[in-house]
């Protein structure tokens, strides 16, 4: 095979310790870009009281980020405790989890291993040899007090310094069960108990998430998290391909850094369907081609979930040919909210590098839009309110899917107006929604491309 010194399970088995498209990070080499964050989290949950809520658009990078963080502060003797919200789960149904998984107790199997310490709690035994259902234990919880108490039991036999972390919050479906958390953690904060939590959920702001007490909000480090910056997104690829001794060229990279919008989603699974192109070459190679790239993107395209895939599929195909071009319009630079005028000098951008001999007007344009708020047309687009004729996406990850479309057929969608010198800025941009900089200044790729293509 083309890189040296590996079988295909050799291969396949190393990069997945390397990539990791489909699963959260928890190792902190592997984590790029947070470095902020995870210092922000630390800080906080050595504060006593204090909990971290990280919140953002899908595929942003939270599950990993809370990961790494809870391993990062959570005691050397044990692993931390991850449970997941999901569309079954209640609020007395997780804290039962809680307890199990602090007690090394199986959600589904009766019996836990023998230990040195244990409990009784409101007729639970938790002790070694003593059988435990979890409904038993959701059954006593008659609310919040008790679910403090009983995490107050559980933190008087674990170790110091247990984080326990709940991911995809968001998914809880029933509002009243995730307000009951906002409760929990300020009698958490109140009683004194020596438990940290970690939340991550999809959302806008943290109201939408954990908005019923405001008092709770004290106990609260919130992170909003960001998109990746630039430089976070080119090394990720650079020591991806370093591992396997495989050279990225720059053009090449700050292509994929462009497409991936700075989801770490995109970018873990770019540079994995990339190496196995490389992987699958006839010859021994040392240096990523475009042929690589290309292929790679086309692989990566295939391996979007269909939750992606949907609503783009709905607004282009059995539509005539220009909706394809509008739709990538809206996704051709970093701003995260557009208006009108600006998504109509991308369009005829874009009609350009397909060479196209004639483009819609702008009242036509115009209309195209409007349909992509649409549900027949994908709701890809959402109207921002109180602005006239300004967008935003309906899921802001979809961005990167369409950026990656784009480029699998020869369109590199990274702005149509010259490129100002890279800044960096203190705070999350509401608009772009990273506080990275730009493309580097002096990285011409776009003339690379018209070079290729002439």
């Amino acid at each position: 095979m083309a890189i040296q010194g590996y079988s295909k399970s050799e291969f396949g088995e190393e990069l997945a310790r390397v990539l990791s498209p489909a699963r959260p990070i928890s190792s902190i080499e592997k984590l790029y870009g947070r470095e902020i964050e995870l210092e922000t989290i630390e800080r906080s949950l050595y504060q006593p009281g204090r909990h971290v809520f990280i919140y953002g658009d899908r595929g942003i990078g939270k599950s990993s980020l809370a990961a790494t963080a809870a391993y990062q502060y959570h005691n050397s003797e044990t692993s931390p405790i991850f449970v997941g919200g999901s569309c079954d789960e209640t609020f007395k149904s997780i804290i039962a989890n809680i307890a199990n998984k602090a007690m090394s107790i199986s959600r589904f199997v009766n019996t836990k291993k023998t230990s040195n310490f244990g409990f009784e709690w409101k007729g639970v035994k938790f002790n070694s040899g003593i059988e435990t259902n979890s409904k038993d234990i959701a059954s006593q919880i008659q609310g919040v007090g008790d679910a403090a108490d009983l995490l107050d039991q559980i933190s008087k036999v674990l170790p110091q310094k247990t984080v326990i972390v709940i991911d995809e919050f968001d998914a809880i479906p029933d509002l009243d069960d995730r307000n009951k958390f906002a409760f929990l953690l300020k009698q958490l904060g109140d009683q004194d108990i020596n438990i940290r939590f970690i939340f991550t959920g999809i959302a806008k702001s943290i109201d939408e998430l954990l908005g019923a007490h405001q008092s709770a909000y004290r106990q609260l480090e919130t992170i909003e998290l960001a998109n990746l910056s630039w430089d976070a997104r080119y090394e990720l690829v650079k020591n991806a391909m370093s591992h396997f001794n495989i050279t990225m060229p720059d053009d090449i990279n700050w292509r994929i850094a462009m497409i991936c919008a700075g989801y770490p989603y995109y970018i873990h699974l770019i540079a994995e369907k990339i190496l196995w192109e490389v992987f699958s070459d006839a010859e021994l190679v040392d240096q990523v081609s475009l042929d690589h790239y290309g292929r790679g993107l086309n692989s990566a395209v295939r391996s979007v979930t269909a939750e992606l895939r949907k609503p783009y599929e709905i607004a282009v195909i059995h539509r005539s040919e220009e909706y394809e071009d509008v739709v990538w319009s809206t996704a051709d630079t970093d701003d995260l909210l557009r208006p009108l005028s600006e998504m109509r000098k991308s369009y005829e951008a874009i009609i350009l590098k397909r060479r196209k001999s004639s483009s819609i007007n702008a009242t036509t344009y115009s209309q195209c839009i409007r349909n992509l708020k649409n549900e027949k047309f994908g709701a890809i687009l959402i109207p921002l309110i109180g602005r006239k004729g300004w967008y935003g996406f309906r899921e802001n990850m979809l961005r990167g899917f369409i950026r990656l479309q784009a480029a699998a057929n020869g369109i590199e969608l990274n702005g149509s107006y010259k490129i100002p010198k890279q800044t960096m800025r203190a705070t999350v941009n509401a608009r772009s929604g990273t506080y990275g900089p730009t493309i580097p200044y002096g990285v011409n790729v776009n003339r690379r491309i018209n070079d290729e293509n002439d």
